[in-house]
């Protein structure tokens, strides 16, 4: 079968854009080198012009439903004082939410799947296939290890900061920006919390979100100097980050798993992974 698009990568960015591209009548491949649900090594606040989308797609109803609390407030405490606030609403919807990964991308590949797309998991792409210098395919192995070529008019690039597609069309690199902070975060439970916070302080900053079953993600942010300092104790460096006001709460609060890395730099590269 040739597919009208083949998407790489499956989580918030690929599941999207395969679903809407099969709610348009069109042939779709998904495929993914991860199983699902998993959780995958990154934050998860979504602002509420991302949540309008959600519920344009049909979605933000499962969302609510994953036991996800509604952020209706941010704070910015800078220590001499806090600014609180709302965002203004986007299409009607003002509320954000911070689901946890392992329940988004579960999520958005059902969506995708029910619009009619083929999904293929644990699927690892080792090369993309070129005619006449354009992009005509994907060859990889399946989950059962068969290698398998698959063809299409598009092939869709979602599969991250290093996308083999990108590297292989040697897209162009714009917006990037040398590393800033490293982070590490975990989640806690029996932290009140009801707004997504952001605590910087001379270096360090906190940032508190609030996501499924009554569980807060706290990230604690180094600048990207320091990263090997951070990493050499992690647990230690983590925990003794507390900067922001409720840092009380963490105290009291459980840790309910160990802190793990986001990334190591704040930077953003921005490629065009699309291969035609």
């Amino acid at each position: 079968m040739v597919y009208d698009a083949i998407v790489i990568g499956a989580r918030c960015a690929g599941s999207p854009t395969a679903m809407l591209l099969a709610r348009k009548g069109y042939r779709v491949l998904l495929v993914d080198r991860s199983t699902f649900p998993s959780d995958i090594v990154t934050t998860h606040f979504i602002h509420n012009s991302g949540i309008a989308h959600l519920k344009c797609w049909g979605l933000l109803d499962k969302v609510a439903a994953s036991n996800c609390p509604p952020i209706t407030q941010a704070i910015f405490d800078v220590g001499e004082f806090a600014l609180r606030g709302s965002a203004p609403p986007t299409d009607g919807v003002a509320e954000a939410y911070g689901p946890r990964r392992k329940i988004l991308d579960k999520i958005l590949l059902d969506a995708a799947i029910e619009a009619g797309v083929e999904v293929r998991e644990a699927f690892t792409v080792e090369e993309i296939m070129m005619e006449a210098e354009c992009v005509s395919g994907i060859r990889g192995r399946a989950k059962n290890g068969s290698t398998v070529t698959e063809k299409s008019a598009i092939v869709i690039g979602a599969d991250g900061t290093h996308s083999r597609l990108a590297r292989t069309v040697q897209a162009s690199e714009y917006s990037a920006k040398p590393p800033l902070a490293c982070y590490y975060y975990a989640y806690w439970s029996d932290v009140s919390m009801g707004a997504v916070e952001f605590c910087p302080r001379n270096g360090r900053i906190v940032i508190v979100i609030p996501t499924n079953d009554d569980f807060a993600c706290v990230i604690a942010g180094w600048t990207s100097k320091e990263f090997h300092d951070y990493r050499a104790n992690i647990e230690r460096n983590y925990l003794k980050t507390r900067i922001w006001p409720t840092a009380c709460a963490v105290a009291s609060g459980r840790n309910a798993s160990s802190a793990q890395p986001i990334c190591r730099t704040s930077s953003v590269s921005l490629t065009d992974r699309v291969g035609r």
